[in-house]
């Protein structure tokens, strides 16, 4: 059996909420503007509301097999040869989030703070900082992510009280560019596909249960679409629909507009900072998912054997992309949409055949049990 420690609440609401909130930091605000225009905010928190649902479903099925993690709960509701294959499902849609977070990480990093660094060096340290963190357990990442969560939430509402000034209503209007029908659709489509279910199914023993995982699941997801939704209505009031468009990164733009009086410029750098936190520990859990997941397949006793493995076939992958349009088209075309049908579909399919099974007799532990 894996030893994955124990942790509490905060600790599991930390490392879901900055495992959800990377988006903000990437292109996810300006692609919300460019398909939503004024309407965009209302695409995030309608993605959000859908990932409170998919999240709830998740935690039912978890509900059916306390005891168990995601992977043992899939072989035993579709036997060890169906569930495998679902498994490796899982763990390849891991492997796709940590080397495109890695990548757009990477990519913004070069973009904003070293503009004649290699790719390759900075890809380099992201990795080797997850490898290491990986190394030293789920509860040692955890109780990281409780300590800079206060950080991070801290100069979220610097930033935000710090751009009040710059705000202009006017380009808030009109308030409704699209009907609530299509609105729905294009933020179920493209902006209701989290990996925080899949990954509190992962850990849901470490943290005390699916009771436990529920409440700060649902918490850091909404807490999460909160602060993405105000970075999208700023970027809108602050540049306009059609200047967000044409950003690569608003956050990073809109920390730069912060001037407090003739001194206090280019503040950008200190909220690097936080950019920096929410990079690290979502590359290093991505990580760690995937790796748990294919040592949990292989009945492994430790999963550090094969971080190595995973971290490699990371940074090839991380390396492909030509550039970083490359990788955010890859994010925004595959991952954003074809990613509903691994962290939604599948984990539904997986409640109504246990539900089904359940029916029908009891699942196999159960029927054991009862001869017994």
């Amino acid at each position: 059996m894996i030893r994955e420690g124990k942790f509490g609440f905060a600790e599991t609401f930390s490392l879901l909420f900055i495992s959800n909130i990377y988006r903000m930091f990437l292109t996810v605000p300006a692609y919300a503007v460019e398909q939503g225009k004024t309407t965009g905010w209302l695409l995030i928190l309608l993605g959000t509301l859908n990932g409170v649902l998919v999240f709830w479903m998740i935690t039912l099925l978890m509900k059916r097999h306390a005891n168990k993690t995601l992977v043992e709960a899939t072989e035993e509701i579709l036997g060890p040869y169906l569930g495998t294959v679902v498994n490796i499902f899982f763990s390849l849609y891991f492997i796709n989030v940590l080397f495109i977070v890695h990548r757009s990480y990477s990519e913004a990093i070069l973009t904003t703070a070293l503009p004649q660094t290699p790719i390759s060096a900075v890809l380099t340290i992201f990795i080797l900082g997850a490898i290491i963190s990986c190394y030293y357990g789920l509860e040692a990442m955890a109780r990281v992510a409780r300590v800079s969560v206060t950080f991070i939430l801290l100069g979220l509402l610097i930033l935000f009280v710090s751009l009040l000034p710059r705000v202009d209503i006017d380009f808030l209007f009109p308030i409704w560019s699209m009907g609530l029908g299509e609105a729905w659709f294009l933020a179920g489509k493209h902006h209701s596909g989290f990996s925080e279910g899949l990954l509190a199914a992962l850990i849901v023993q470490a943290a005390g249960g699916w009771q436990n995982i529920r409440k700060a699941g649902v918490t850091a997801i909404l807490v999460g679409g909160f602060f993405l939704m105000m970075v999208v209505l700023f970027a809108i009031s602050i540049f306009g629909t059609r200047s967000v468009t044409e950003i690569l990164l608003p956050f990073f733009d809109l920390s730069q507009t912060i001037k407090l009086g003739r001194f206090f410029q280019r503040l950008e750098a200190v909220f690097l900072l936080t950019w920096a936190m929410v990079g690290f520990i979502k590359i290093a859990v991505s990580l760690y998912a995937a790796t748990v997941i294919m040592a949990r397949i292989f009945r492994l006793k430790d999963y550090r054997p094969l971080l190595w493995i995973m971290a490699v076939l990371s940074y090839n992958l991380a390396i492909l992309p030509p550039d970083m349009a490359s990788a955010t088209a890859i994010e925004n075309n595959y991952l954003l949409t074809w990613g509903l049908v691994t962290t939604a579909l599948l984990p539904a399919l997986l409640l109504v055949v246990s539900v089904w099974r359940k029916k029908g007799g009891g699942m196999p532990d159960e029927q054991d049990q009862k001869s017994s």
